[in-house]
């Protein structure tokens, strides 16, 4: 049942032009997208279809309730999900994400990291000597080994990797978890998948320390929830099918099942989300190299880390300006330099927030009005003013504010509307995913 059809006056709700790349007509009665509403005294907020058309306490019989209007002892991040204190009397809007949105981009950066670490998980197996007993013992162990190590390095890379990955994300100097007990868990899952006569002997080879996968969280010493959200962005951290690999080639190993060709069985490994392991100087006889040139990483949304600035009505501007400027704020006349000049600073954003960004997103009315690069900053004693030029032909230019926040200033990333290269990818598509802002107030820019 369509949301427009069940729920007509709810449907006139949602916001004309917020809704960018969204067909609303085709919205489903109970769909969990977050999307963009204003009631009928102009109140503007993201909630979901299934929320909206709920009969919750808080509305008192009245679906249609806005949340403003009504006023409930409610917490609103600025991820447009909302924490209801009935309890409380106050309506509070914050300018950072809940905390399941921020482990969701902290994963989503741990993924972003995935295919610059495998180098250094090869690195890591390389100088293990319990990697080395675990696959010594096997060659000992099994006849066929050599046919399916590929498969088992190849596991072994890949969900070290991740916690090579993790630790780049959060600056770590070592990984989160112990390496005998990582490597010990990916051990226990590889000889789950052997033959039960191979098990026995293999498991002296195995650390005692070993951890274990479980099935909504990696082993270790970080956020839980981590595990729980790579599985949601399809990363399977179990890698349930490996059972059905070793599997298939045991049985072409034992049964000796040669095809016409004389080749091994092919294994379908596409959606298996392996980093690439091609740009590697490394070729190790009978290693993984081979098997995982067929691999491809999984394939995630362009994204683009950005900042945003809103510019208010044009005004004189300081007699000390620090970038020696006349005015400050937006006017529609104004040149894309002269309105970049008067965008571009001075604010009070922390370095490390513009340092991480690619742009700059200027806007007033909530809508962006210029985009521009940053190559770097200045610092001033009112803050920091950014360094780059005006790009007057973004296709951002002209769409909603996809890092709409309370606060003037913002951080955040933007996902499924234009690559990195600033072409665009999926018309009409904003994802944004905000970030924790620093509480600093801006300077009068």
């Amino acid at each position: 049942m369509r949301f427009k059809d069940e729920h007509p006056e709810l449907f006139r709700q949602l916001h004309p032009t917020r809704n960018v790349g969204v067909d609303l007509d085709s919205i489903p009665n109970s769909s969990h997208e977050m999307l963009w509403w204003r009631c009928p005294v102009g109140h503007e907020w993201r909630d979901t279809p299934l929320q909206r058309r709920s009969h919750a306490t808080w509305k008192k019989g009245d679906p249609n309730a806005c949340l403003y209007c009504v006023a409930p002892g409610c917490i609103v991040h600025s991820c447009g999900h909302r924490r209801l204190r009935p309890s409380e009397a106050t309506f509070r809007v914050l300018t950072h994400p809940c905390d399941k949105c921020e482990v969701k981009e902290h994963t989503y950066l741990i993924l972003d990291a995935l295919d610059g670490s495998a180098a250094a998980a090869v690195r890591i197996l390389d100088d293990s000597p319990h990697y080395a007993l675990f696959c010594g013992t096997a060659a000992d162990t099994v006849e066929w080994w050599s046919e399916i190590f590929p498969l088992v390095e190849a596991y072994f890379v890949r969900m070290v990797s991740v916690y090579v990955a993790i630790a780049t994300v959060e600056h770590r100097p070592t990984l989160s978890y112990p390496t005998s007990s990582l490597l010990g868990a990916c051990m226990l899952r590889i000889l789950d998948a052997l033959p039960q006569n191979c098990r026995e002997e293999m498991h002296a080879a195995v650390p005692d320390d070993a951890g274990h996968f479980h099935h909504t969280y990696l082993p270790g010493h970080h956020n839980g929830e981590i595990g729980w959200a790579l599985k949601k962005l399809g990363f399977d951290i179990l890698d349930t099918p490996l059972d059905g690999d070793i599997e298939r080639r045991v049985q072409f190993c034992e049964q000796q099942r040669f095809t016409a060709t004389g080749e091994l069985p092919p294994v379908d490994l596409a959606d298996r989300h392996y980093p690439a392991f091609t740009h590697l100087p490394r070729d190790r006889e009978g290693g993984a190299v081979s098997e995982l040139r067929r691999f491809r990483p999984k394939q995630l949304p362009p994204r683009i880390t950005a900042i945003r600035v809103t510019l208010g009505e044009s005004a004189p501007a300081a007699p000390a300006d620090p970038l020696g400027r006349t005015h400050i704020g937006y006017a529609p006349e104004l040149t894309p330099q002269e309105l970049w000049e008067r965008g571009r600073g001075v604010w009070k954003f922390r370095a490390d927030h513009v340092a991480a960004s690619t742009i700059v997103l200027i806007v007033s009315g909530k809508t962006i009005v210029l985009v521009g690069s940053i190559t770097g900053m200045t610092l001033h004693r009112g803050g920091l003013a950014i360094l780059g030029e005006p790009l007057p032909d973004h296709p951002l230019i002209g769409r909603p504010d996809p890092l709409h926040t309370p606060n003037p200033l913002a951080h955040g990333v933007i996902t499924g509307e234009v690559e990195r290269s600033g072409r665009e990818s999926d018309p009409g598509r904003i994802s944004p995913q905000p970030r924790r802002l620093s509480p600093l107030p801006r300077t009068a820019s």
